[in-house]
């Protein structure tokens, strides 16, 4: 999810700065999602990532970046809600996500 701009990223590709949500979906990458690409992503300062693991059927919450590490991690499960950390307002039911 990213941060509106006029242009639509027309002339250039998003930069962290302008990325509120990253989601990423692992069926046999869960691993390597969890130990590669998640401590990549706080190099990079993003806010908020959400893993989606389809064997486990949960989601995944890695929020508050402090010296390049998720400070708040949770693992959702069916029947439970969350919602994206810069909108509170909005809810989404972890059954929406994996369908």
């Amino acid at each position: 999810m990213l941060a509106p701009k006029a242009d639509f990223y027309e002339f250039g590709h998003p930069k962290p700065a302008d990325i509120f949500l990253i989601v990423e979906v692992a069926y046999t990458t869960i691993k390597s999602d969890r130990e590669v690409k998640i401590p990549l992503y706080t190099e990079d300062n993003i806010i908020e990532v959400w893993l989606v693991d389809i064997n486990n059927q949960c989601v995944e919450v890695y929020r508050q970046l402090i010296a390049s590490r998720y400070e708040q991690v949770q693992k959702l499960q069916r029947g439970q809600n969350l919602s994206i950390q810069r909108f509170p307002s909005i809810n989404i039911q972890v059954d929406e996500i994996l369908g």
